[in-house]
């Protein structure tokens, strides 16, 4: 008997992406979904959903396609990743062989309604001009407030400062400052239009916060890391919202 090859349509609405997938997940497919699925984290969506209700997984190994996107996801960008409609048979071998534990729903419905219940996000367009790296801090500092975590305002508005003051000088092109507050992390984001990989400045700027440099963005933030798309990059960094993260 021959096996259902492996099909997936992508619907997006009010930033949650919802995967249907369709046929049978097995080491081989589970590579290529796992490679779509990220794709689509590129984008930061405020959840992503994959409905099983029209899916099998005969191969325990697949199982874990979900469990390592669902990793990479609370990695950067901090988006939610919830299984929909799996039949008892699935629902088994995801349990046992996906080694974390995944959010499991009933419905797709029931996915959006839960994953989207705290999501929280402010997201700015800043020109590529001085005073950018200054806007910057003023964001963070304001979301940090509204957000009630103060403790994280100091190395937060370094990151944002450098990393913005970066895309500055060497994307020119206008830029996207974004945050997330997500259960255990804060997480930030800034995109600009240049797929060059992030480098350390050659020179300090007054309006750079002394011009630490990706060093000190290391040193302060819990992750950090950047990644090319279609239209340029995305420079990220994640903080703790405890000690205990």
């Amino acid at each position: 008997m021959s096996t259902p090859p492996l099909s997936w349509h992508v619907d997006s609405h009010d930033g949650v992406v919802v995967v249907t997938v369709r046929g049978t997940v097995n080491a081989e497919s589970g590579s290529a979904l796992y490679h779509a699925l990220t794709q689509r984290l590129i984008r930061e969506p405020v959840a992503v959903l994959v409905d099983l209700s029209g899916a099998t997984i005969t191969d325990p190994d697949a199982a874990t396609t979900f469990s390592r996107i669902a990793q990479q996801a609370d990695l950067w960008p901090g988006t939610p990743v919830g299984l929909c409609a799996p039949d008892q048979s699935t629902t088994r071998i995801i349990m046992n062989g996906s080694g974390a534990a995944l959010p499991l729903f009933a419905t797709v419905a029931d996915g959006r309604s839960a994953l989207t219940r705290h999501a929280t996000e402010i997201s700015e367009l800043i020109l590529p001009e001085r005073g950018a790296a200054r806007r910057s801090r003023d964001i963070v500092t304001e979301a940090c407030a509204r957000w009630d975590l103060p403790h994280l305002t100091g190395s937060t508005v370094l990151v944002a400062s450098e990393l913005v003051t970066n895309a500055v000088e060497h994307a020119h092109t206008v830029i996207t400052l974004q945050l997330r507050r997500r259960p255990r992390y804060l997480y930030l984001a800034v995109f600009d239009g240049s797929a060059t990989e992030p480098a350390p400045r050659r020179e300090h700027t007054a309006d750079a916060a002394g011009g630490r440099g990706l060093r000190m963005v290391e040193l302060v933030s819990t992750q950090w890391g950047y990644q090319r798309h279609d239209d340029g990059k995305v420079v990220w960094a994640s903080f703790a919202t405890s000690s205990s993260s």
